[in-house]
């Protein structure tokens, strides 16, 4: 997508909304919901780019809340060798990962409790990837911890950036942040960049960085707080 088709685009995010459906408890209800395409778009690109120069072609992986399995579809793709295990809580979803070819297991992945049998290769997976998942979590910080604890050399998330500009206009012309697209219960949690920084420093993790990618292109290069739309952190063991 072009700077100019880019910018009409978000233009129109800062006033409008999408059309709201009911809520439902069912995650498959919510998966049927959504437009899940053939493969990854630019946006999620983007991201598995700059997890690919964090991780060797070696890696084991678990991919918490993996939906229907494009991203290790993606790695499976470009030939990575080390052990991929996905792990989501939708039977839809799940189904398709597995027309994938992809190995999954169903675990509601909100009960931290259910992780632990997942049968991790000796001394935990080499990295845990959580896409997209924190701000769903009530209990992020705990699910972090559990992440953490299970990865052998780091843990990758990304969660959408609340500093972007077009969230800050929003709330500037009198409308919240609009991170969802079938029901506003959909996220509980939300940071900014200055936000994960603190958040990460008060559970005391220190060996983290931090990635500002997508967004206003060339302007998300030279402020990216602000004109970056996602955050993705890299926390080392």
């Amino acid at each position: 997508m072009s700077f100019l088709n880019k910018s009409k685009h978000y233009f129109k995010d800062i006033f409008r909304y999408p059309k709201m459906k009911k809520a439902d408890d069912d995650y498959d209800a919510y998966w049927r919901s959504r437009d899940i395409e053939a493969g990854l778009n630019s946006f999620q690109i983007k991201r598995v780019i700059l997890l690919r120069r964090e991780i060797d072609k070696n890696d084991s992986i678990l991919d918490v809340g993996c939906g229907d399995g494009r991203f290790l579809d993606y790695l499976k793709e470009k030939s990575h060798q080390g052990e991929l295990l996905g792990v989501d809580s939708s039977d839809y979803v799940l189904e398709k990962a597995k027309n994938r070819g992809l190995v999954v297991i169903k675990k509601d992945i909100r009960d931290v409790k259910q992780l632990s049998d997942l049968g991790p290769p000796v001394g935990g997976f080499d990295v845990v990837v959580l896409f997209e998942v924190l701000e769903h979590m009530a209990n992020a910080e705990e699910l972090l911890e559990w992440a953490y604890g299970h990865s052998k050399k780091a843990v990758i998330f990304s969660v959408p950036n609340t500093g972007f500009v077009v969230h800050r206009l929003r709330l500037l012309f009198g409308r919240f942040p609009l991170q969802w697209r079938v029901h506003p219960s959909e996220h509980l949690r939300f940071w900014t960049l200055g936000d994960m920084k603190w958040w990460l420093k008060s559970q005391s993790y220190k060996n983290f960085k931090i990635r500002l990618y997508e967004g206003v292109p060339i302007l998300n290069r030279l402020w990216p707080s602000l004109f970056g739309q996602g955050i993705l952190v890299v926390l080392r063991k």
